[in-house]
């Protein structure tokens, strides 16, 4: 294993150091005092192992520090390859980041219809600025006349070894009284692993999993209120929620591009994307975008999702799972219609749907 590039960002009086090693593997990253940094971009997921993001607050490091990088094959292994480099404090220009990373997708045209009594879908119609074709969905909620509801399989608290098909989650819930109308996937997990979310999820005022994290997270409060937050900034919001499904990148606050991981391949690469918004009016918007069928769509970097929110209006908004994960659904004539494309356009589509730990469903207003 060998370390390919070192790179540092400054992003909110922290640095972000990104790794890139030759060939997957596990790491930790130690500091001059040696304490000791967990990799923020390979928890749970099963990620591109060869980049490893670590955060550590700015004042921890100095100018001419030995850092140190433990890398091991797999995470069972108890031999560590360790590499130590000086702290260069030269970082890379967010600013330009942001322009490279923008793919100036525009919407075309776009179809409106009324899926219930506050919740607007939308099918949208775009291309790049090269001309390729994107194609995105969203779901405006207005929280005053419909909510959101955490949906999981069985519509049940399991918080380990299960998963389910969005789909499924609908129908649980539906069985169970929740007058679901909408639904799009939500949080990361771990796929190949023992399916456990890899944020806060909180349903019907229950912690599911995940209490302490701190990746971002939407929810709705038990008094009807929509939040998009973190426990760094909230530490106390979890008691009041009622429900809360987590991310990964906050792409969006105060209505401006925010944590768009530019100097990592999940942040440039254009892949489907799945997001969710709040707008200053409370507001909810729920974001799917194509991609990897490139007739048809080329999908979103993370700029890319920032700024078609930003389009839409979000103050703040979060990345979600995307890649095979990305489904949306509305309820239309008393059945659930499947809208996007998942990954391509050869295979029926049901095939594509994929099994996971939890989903945002949309209800009618139920608080």
């Amino acid at each position: 294993m060998k370390i390919t590039s070192v790179t540092y960002l400054k992003t909110d009086g922290r640095v972000k150091l990104v790794a890139q090693t030759g060939k997957p593997c596990f790491g930790v990253f130690l500091d001059a005092n040696g304490t000791r940094y967990q990799d923020a971009f390979n928890i749970e997921e099963p990620y591109d192992r060869r980049t490893h993001v670590f955060y550590v607050p700015e004042e921890k490091l100095s100018e001419g520090d030995v850092l140190t990088l433990r890398l091991k094959k797999r995470r069972t292994a108890r031999h560590f390859s360790a590499y130590a480099f000086p702290f260069a404090p030269v970082y890379a220009d967010e600013a330009a980041l942001a322009r490279e990373t923008d793919n100036g997708v525009l919407a075309t045209d776009s179809e409106s219809e009324a899926v219930a009594e506050g919740v607007v879908y939308t099918r949208w119609t775009g291309e790049d600025k090269n001309g390729l074709p994107v194609n995105w969905f969203t779901l405006a909620i207005d929280t005053k006349k419909a909510s959101l509801y955490v949906g999981t399989p069985g519509d049940g608290y399991a918080n380990v070894n299960v998963k389910a098909k969005v789909p499924e989650m609908i129908d649980a819930a539906v069985a169970n009284g929740v007058p679901v109308v909408a639904a799009m996937n939500a949080d990361f997990f771990d796929m190949f692993g023992d399916c456990h979310p890899s944020g806060l999820c909180v349903k019907n005022g229950r912690v599911v999993a995940n209490p302490g994290s701190p990746r971002p997270f939407i929810g709705v409060k038990k008094d009807g209120t929509p939040v998009l937050t973190d426990l760094a900034e909230s530490p106390g919001v979890v008691r009041e929620l009622a429900h809360a499904a987590a991310g990964l990148q906050m792409i969006v606050k105060d209505g401006k591009l925010h944590d768009f991981a530019p100097l990592e391949p999940f942040g440039y690469v254009r892949h489907p994307r799945t997001a969710a918004g709040i707008t200053k009016d409370g507001t909810v918007i729920l974001l799917a975008v194509d991609g990897r069928i490139p007739e048809y769509s080329n999908g979103a970097s993370l700029t890319d999702l920032a700024r078609i929110m930003i389009g839409l209006g979000a103050d703040r908004a979060l990345n979600l799972d995307g890649g095979g994960s990305t489904i949306v659904y509305t309820k239309k004539d008393g059945e659930f219609i499947f809208h996007n494309c998942p990954a391509d356009l050869i295979r029926p589509r049901a095939m594509l749907i994929r099994k996971e730990f939890n989903a945002l469903l949309v209800t009618e207003r139920q608080f």
